[in-house]
């Protein structure tokens, strides 16, 4: 528990600011319980405080408000000062897939226009919420929640009649061979749950001060040991449009995914505080049984006719699921601080919607189904937290 010191203790002042601190982190007294019991000491302890009389004089006609900054000092007096605390953070990450470099447009002589890589997403924005309570001196426990969406990627490609997709289905369906155009998109979304437990160890350090009251600002130091359970949510949907013909006759191949993770995640985090600054960073790691799912839209030529009905498939696997951030904060006060910092998040064993293309025609083609894919997502966040 860190006490805040007077900046002399020979007159007993020294003593008298100990006790009201100590008083006040061990009664669990509010702020405003908290200023009561400093304002009250104060007037005792400022005559021997203070060898200017200008000085004396000021302090007793304008005793120490609430919002002042040495105030606030006195006030965090306990290591941590807070019990509670909610994130909330705004989310700009960049995504790139790990996955193979199928083919999906050919031009006349047999060459790749469009392929799998050519449908990387853009940059996803999203949102961050966690809130957690500190219920013991050494325990606590939270819950988040993070959600990437936006994440489209396209490619357009245009020909004399001579685009076609792979085959055996590119020439079984009129409109996918002799295109004049084909567009290909891509969509994503990301949610992520969490909830843990953690085991915290705090530490204080005394550093400089602006104050006139106390010899140091105590700094306070966490590292937090967590574990608990983690569940993500991959959606996406990939198209292959194509059309020939003037008015055009367009044919679509469309398919759908989802990758479900569930299981267990242990991590670390570590926050260290100066003054107005703090830096804040963490490592988690999640080894999760997948549930994946693909499902393939009708495919149909406006001459061909029908070529395959709705298909689908499932399996189940083991994927991983890391997470890393690093975050500045500063504090607008002893409650409230900005944050902006940096994110990477990987997933192994996801269904990528692009690599569940199929284009052979033989009895169940299209219900195959590939969850070897990886996401990386990196970027940015920006928000504030509040600390009580």
């Amino acid at each position: 528990m860190a006490i805040a010191v007077w900046r002399s203790v020979r007159a007993g002042g020294g003593a008298a600011a100990a006790i009201v601190c100590l008083w006040a982190c061990a009664s669990g007294a509010g702020a405003a319980g908290f200023d009561d019991a400093i304002l009250a000491a104060t007037p005792a302890v400022i005559p021997e405080e203070f060898a200017e009389r200008a000085e004396l004089e000021a302090a007793a006609a304008a005793p120490l408000a609430a919002g002042d900054a040495c105030m606030e000092e006195l006030r965090a007096c306990c290591c941590p000062s807070w019990r509670h605390y909610a994130i909330f953070d705004v989310l700009f990450l960049q995504r790139t897939n790990q996955a193979g470099d199928q083919p999906l447009v050919l031009d006349g002589a047999d060459a790749p226009v469009i392929s799998v890589q050519s449908l990387q997403p853009s940059i996803g924005s999203g949102f961050r919420l966690f809130y957690g309570e500190l219920f013991t001196d050494s325990l606590g426990w939270e819950i988040g929640y993070l959600g990437i969406y936006g994440m489209f990627g396209a490619a357009t490609a245009a020909g004399p009649g001579d685009l076609a997709a792979p085959p055996p289905l590119g020439l079984a369906v009129n409109n996918f061979n002799d295109a004049d155009t084909a567009r290909a998109t891509y969509a994503s979304s990301l949610n992520m749950f969490e909830a843990n437990l953690f085991c915290y160890d705090c530490c204080e350090e005394c550093g400089p001060t602006g104050c006139r009251l106390t010899s140091c600002r105590r700094s306070c130091h966490c590292i937090d040991w967590l574990g608990g359970f983690v569940w993500a949510g991959l959606n996406e949907r990939a198209s292959l449009t194509m059309a020939c013909c003037d008015p055009p006759e367009p044919a679509t191949y469309t398919v759908n995914t989802a990758t479900n993770y569930f299981g267990a995640q242990i991590g670390q985090r570590g926050r260290r505080e100066w003054q107005r600054w703090a830096v804040e960073g963490w490592w988690k790691t999640a080894l999760c049984g997948t549930n994946a799912f693909q499902s393939g839209a009708p495919i149909s030529g406006t001459i061909s006719g029908p070529e395959r009905g709705a298909v689908s498939n499932s399996t189940t696997g083991v994927g991983f699921i890391g997470n890393l951030n690093a975050t500045l904060i500063y504090r607008l006060t002893s409650r409230w601080g900005l944050r902006a910092g940096y994110n990477a998040i990987w997933l192994t064993n996801a269904a990528l919607a692009p690599t569940q293309f199929d284009f052979d025609t033989a009895e169940g083609a299209g219900t195959g189904i590939n969850a070897n894919g990886v996401v990386f997502l990196h970027g940015v966040n920006l928000g504030l937290e509040r600390r009580w």
